[in-house]
């Protein structure tokens, strides 16, 4: 912001006042006008992010998580849309692992039925990439909460598992 509005910093001052005091801000449309230059932003709802770790897969056989799925659909449908032709690197920053079910069901829907461990030997054994060391602790780790309540109940069972009245 501060270099968008030609280094004012006292523009930026309201800005954030604004955000302290409402929670929010709008700048002007000259910030607009650059932003616009600079930024582009999409989304992706769960049906293309599922085809597009299905599609990643079986196209390139790379199994991807779900956050980098979305990355890549609005890319793809950035670069569509504007002919934009620039060498892109998409930076995964999670693992399929901490999403395996929703990333195997992507690839074949009767993955489904298979427990969560079974999820991961099969992620491990399309993918080659090794089962992350926390994941592998899991399965030998000794459960030690098994309480199941409902949504309006969860403030009242965390605050009485850690002795909080």
């Amino acid at each position: 912001l501060y270099d968008l509005s030609g280094r004012d910093d006292q523009k930026v001052r309201g800005y954030m006042e604004s955000l302290a005091k409402t929670g929010r801000y709008e700048v002007d449309d000259a910030i607009k006008e650059k932003l616009g230059a600079l930024f582009c932003a999409g989304f992706c709802d769960d049906r293309a992010t599922k085809e597009t770790i299905g599609e990643t897969f079986q196209s390139r056989g790379y199994l991807c998580d779900t956050h980098t799925a979305v990355a890549e659909s609005v890319y793809e449908k950035y670069a569509a849309d504007t002919n934009d032709t620039t060498r892109t690197v998409i930076a995964s920053t999670a693992s399929p692992y901490k999403f395996t079910r929703s990333v195997m069901n992507a690839i074949d829907p009767a993955y489904d039925t298979q427990s969560d461990f079974a999820l991961v030997d099969e992620l491990y054994r399309l993918s080659g990439v090794p089962v992350p060391q926390a994941i592998e602790d899991i399965r030998t780790a000794p459960v030690l909460h098994d309480t199941v309540c409902g949504k309006d109940e969860m403030c009242a069972q965390v605050k009485k598992i850690l002795g909080i009245r």
